[in-house]
């Protein structure tokens, strides 16, 4: 069984998941909210579209927060796919512990009357000790159909913030600094053949960077557009 644990500082090898590296784009006010720490209670519901940043920008928060000596409790939902009682222990635990708590994938846990339990608790803690409750999902808190009422009204009243997907500018912009934290150069040609042929969807964007680097590495070869071409097929 999966056992809760304390966030420590999360890397997605070698991109560190910090709110400085999180491309806003059309994101702007939701990356200033989330690095903004508000005196009492804050709750924020952060939704879109899978390889959006969600849980990216949850984790940003995890380290800007202990960076600042705050103690955070974060919950991977997905982690715990196949242990339904791994996450109750990490949320009984998070009823516990945490001036900031980040619930990554609350799909998870809702329509679990359980787990919707525990998730309540913690937010009653948070909410007496003035700490700071983070919640990602793919849709907004009014579209979930929860088991516990009061839980439902709570989660429908945090901060709504969606994700806004990225311009191809911006995401070019990601895939470059992506490549050069991995140390490698993308030209803008090689970008703008890519985006003209490739994925629309930004994880799709970034598994076949991951895929581009090992080639590259393997080859001992530039990422160059016959490159390109050859490993991905575009």
């Amino acid at each position: 069984m999966a056992t809760p644990r304390q966030f420590t500082l999360a890397i997605d090898h070698p991109h560190r998941q910090t709110l400085d590296t999180f491309v806003a784009g059309e994101n702007r006010e939701l990356l200033q909210a989330l690095k903004q720490i508000e005196a009492g209670f804050s709750g924020y519901w952060i939704y879109g579209e899978q390889g959006s940043g969600r849980s990216h920008l949850l984790r940003g928060c995890c380290l800007a927060a202990q960076q600042d000596d705050s103690s955070v409790n974060y919950i991977g939902c997905d982690d715990f796919t196949h242990h339904a009682d791994g996450l109750a222990a990490a949320l009984a635990h998070a009823g516990q512990f945490g001036q900031l708590v980040a619930v990554d994938g609350i799909g998870a846990i809702v329509g679990d009357a359980a787990l919707e339990a525990l998730l309540l608790a913690v937010y009653q803690r948070l909410q007496t000790e003035q700490g700071r409750l983070l919640v990602s999902h793919h849709q907004p808190a009014q579209t979930l159909a929860y088991t516990t009422p009061d839980l439902a009204s709570r989660m429908r009243s945090l901060q709504h913030f969606q994700i806004l997907p990225l311009s191809d500018e911006d995401k070019m912009d990601l895939l470059r600094r992506r490549a050069e934290n991995r140390g490698f150069e993308l030209s803008q040609q090689v970008l703008d053949y890519w985006l003209a042929r490739g994925p629309r969807d930004l994880g799709a964007l970034l598994i076949d960077l991951e895929t581009l680097d090992k080639a590259s590495l393997s080859q001992h070869k530039k990422v160059t557009i016959p490159l390109l071409k050859q490993v991905l097929g575009y």
